[in-house]
């Protein structure tokens, strides 16, 4: 049985004449209380029913199924028939199978129903691509009306700026020249006074290697004969970079190059060898009265749980341990000036 905010799903699939589907679930819980229990009436008991309508169920449920599910031997108590064992079994079955769909479905009609919650708060995300903004969207199901377009890093701060969007998300890293450029972007279109930067994901980025290759820095790319790609054919956009990184992998863990940039997330999915060469912090950047506002209580609220940060831990190289913290500009980005000097 699944349960959640008032959405039940239950398994009746044993029902017949003169037993309904309510006693047909009753009766399985009897029978499973039986495979543990001594006598009719301990089973009873666990099974939360009167010694007399457990004696009633196993008629019942007798006369559906055409065989004795229970041996009352005088002297011996009471143990299930085989029949009752392989009852047991078929229900086991049926649970097992259905657990995951029913808890699919539960899900699904939690959002159908929440989205139609009124004064539900909503939230536009303009965002380069990030592995985790999947799972960061579906902690905010429940909350939150979360709507998240997938943009390049500039475009996106562009778009908070133009008062496009409520919260813009883009990466910078910790080393030269990309750190330059983060700097540059971050000057162009936001406002120190205005804007507020929020913590998301620190990702390790470098080189996704072929085994055997024996590439372990950027300086054995300019040996001859290897094969380095920057980025597959038909993904150059800045909004689509982590799948890009997947594709990147994809490419080398079929052979086609001996090595390219990308996630330590993506190299460990495709089980290959990684050289680290940056640290990059994924920001989410909004207006100060944004911050403020329900939706994105709501939202830091799910960057804060610990079901988020279990499952950032799932990708390798990434850390959520300052998820949901918002600092100024200058304070959050002050370890950029330092990577921009070359210290």
């Amino acid at each position: 049985m699944h349960k959640e905010q008032g959405i039940e799903f239950d398994v009746s699939w044993l029902t017949g004449d003169g037993l309904p589907r309510e006693h047909g679930l009753v009766l399985t819980r009897l029978l499973d209380a039986l495979s543990r229990a001594a006598s009719l009436r301990v089973a009873a008991r666990a099974a939360g029913i009167s010694y007399r309508f457990a004696w009633g169920l196993l008629g019942a449920g007798a006369r559906t199924l055409g065989a004795p599910l229970v041996d009352m031997g005088r002297g011996r108590g009471a143990k299930l028939t085989p029949f009752g064992r392989r009852v047991l079994e078929a229900d086991a079955r049926v649970r097992s199978t259905l657990g995951e769909p029913f808890e699919r479905l539960r899900n699904e009609v939690r959002e159908i129903l929440v989205e139609a919650l009124p004064g539900r708060p909503r939230l536009v995300l303009r965002a380069s691509h990030d592995l985790a903004l999947g799972e960061l969207a579906r902690l905010c199901a429940s909350r939150l009306d979360l709507e998240i377009e997938f943009q390049g890093a500039d475009d996106s701060l562009a778009a908070l700026a133009h008062g496009q969007c409520d919260l813009a998300g883009f990466h910078v890293a910790d080393a030269l020249p990309r750190a330059a450029a983060a700097a540059a972007a971050l000057g162009r279109w936001l406002d120190p006074k205005k804007h507020h930067l929020v913590h998301f994901v620190a990702r390790e980025q470098g080189l996704i290697v072929r085994h055997g290759s024996r590439i372990r820095s950027v300086h054995d790319l300019a040996r001859p004969r290897v094969r380095f790609i920057n980025k597959p054919p038909g993904h150059a956009a800045e909004a689509d970079r982590a799948n890009a990184d997947l594709l990147v992998a994809a490419e080398v863990a079929e052979g086609r190059a001996d090595a390219g940039f990308g996630l330590r997330a993506a190299a460990a999915r495709y089980g290959l060898d990684f050289v680290p060469l940056a640290t990059e912090r994924y920001f989410l950047a909004a207006a100060r009265n944004t911050l403020r506002g329900a939706g994105f209580q709501a939202l830091r609220h799910a960057l804060r749980s610990p079901e988020f940060g279990k499952s950032v831990a799932l990708l390798p190289g990434y850390d959520a341990s300052r998820a949901g913290t918002s600092e100024s500009i200058p304070a959050a980005l002050s370890w950029l000036g330092h990577a921009r000097a070359g210290t």
